[in-house]
């Protein structure tokens, strides 16, 4: 069997790489070793990512919460 390869591990790589994106689109979902809270904070950070103009027409400020995600994200897996 070949070696499997840990989304924690595609997560560190990506966060290393800069690609915050792909980082958050994979540990938004993950359960274990996080809080729910860092589990939202990533997901609405992907989420202005991925549907920008609806959070904009909701009053959310996508630059502070794409930021928010992406500090837990790269506290979580720099």
């Amino acid at each position: 069997m070949a070696d499997m390869v840990k989304k924690t591990d595609v997560v560190r790589e990506a966060v290393a790489a800069g690609d915050m994106k792909k980082a958050l689109s994979i540990a938004k979902d993950f359960r274990l070793g996080i809080t729910k809270e860092q589990r939202s904070t990533m997901a609405r950070a992907y989420e202005c990512m991925v549907h920008p103009n609806f959070y904009t027409s909701i009053g959310i400020d996508l630059t502070t919460a794409i930021q928010d995600g992406i500090t837990v994200v790269t506290d979580l897996y720099q």
